[in-house]
């Protein structure tokens, strides 16, 4: 397992996890590189554990990313998610955002696959998935695996188990890859129809391909990565103009920003500063 680390300093932010600067008492989060057998399919693994017994639940909010995971989950509740606990699970991409109420005391242990490797890695349809938590099955790993309630056994296990795949990914995960880390990262692209001109396929292919592999269309990719980039703006930077973010991230101006923010989060982006920012 690599080595254990911080995935940043505990007050500050982090892109994805709402007000993460005001939750660094709540709960120890964890993120660590897989090994390189694993990194074929998953972007980094983590954890999160807390001890609630003295002051209460509390709700996490995570804007989710276009990424599968599987965690294993213990802890004082007897259910998380619909399901009874400990377990190990399958989780598909949140449409929404991802909301869980943390109470006593408990842990998780997780690999975020790098969106498509989830499919990649074990032939399933990660669209069949979308907004489902469900059990690992005995085949998913082609027999039944045993994880303990452990956070470092859990990790090295879960690493081994993802790297053990022969061969090497397929000729669609590979040329996915690049158009998704483009998609992430390149802030001029603001509509489908720029993504299309950079994909490998036709644009039925493509969004057939995303489907299948990300498990979400293109245009939720690109937006979903857009209004994570604003809150973590929101929470980074003080006084940021949101006329300026809006325009820069690829809204048409400061109110069509402002509805889809308040659509995903609940807030709009002047509640959002009001609560997470600074």
């Amino acid at each position: 397992m690599g080595a254990w680390r911080n995935a940043s300093e505990p007050n500050a932010p982090v892109r994805g996890v709402v007000g993460r600067a005001g939750t660094g008492s709540v709960f120890d989060l964890h993120r660590w590189a897989p090994s390189p057998d694993a990194a074929r399919f998953v972007e980094h693994f983590w954890s999160v554990s807390w001890d609630r017994r003295a002051d209460g639940p509390f709700e996490s909010t995570v804007i989710t990313f276009p990424a599968m995971h599987i965690t294993r989950e213990w802890g004082d509740d007897d259910a998380r998610h619909g399901v009874s606990l400990p377990n190990t699970l399958v989780h598909g991409v949140v449409p929404q955002v991802f909301r869980t109420t943390i109470s006593g005391r408990g842990s998780v242990v997780g690999a975020r696959f790098h969106p498509g490797g989830f499919t990649a890695r074990f032939g399933r349809d990660a669209g069949d998935m979308t907004g489902r938590v469900v059990p690992v099955d005995d085949e998913l790993f082609g027999a039944p695996i045993v994880l303990d309630d452990d956070v470092t056994a859990a990790g090295a296990a879960l690493d081994t188990a993802i790297g053990a795949f022969a061969g090497e990914p397929d000729a669609t995960y590979r040329a996915l890859t690049p158009l998704l880390d483009r998609m992430r990262e390149d802030a001029t692209l603001h509509r489908v129809e720029q993504v299309m001109t950079h994909a490998p396929w036709s644009t039925r292919t493509t969004q057939r391909v995303f489907r299948r592999y990300v498990g979400v269309p293109v245009k939720w990719v690109l937006c979903r990565y857009r209004l994570q980039q604003a809150a973590l703006e929101i929470e980074s930077m003080p006084g940021v103009d949101f006329a300026d973010l809006a325009v820069r991230l690829g809204w048409y101006d400061q109110a069509h920003f402002s509805n889809d923010f308040r659509a995903m989060l609940g807030w709009t982006p002047g509640e959002y500063a009001g609560r997470f920012g600074g």
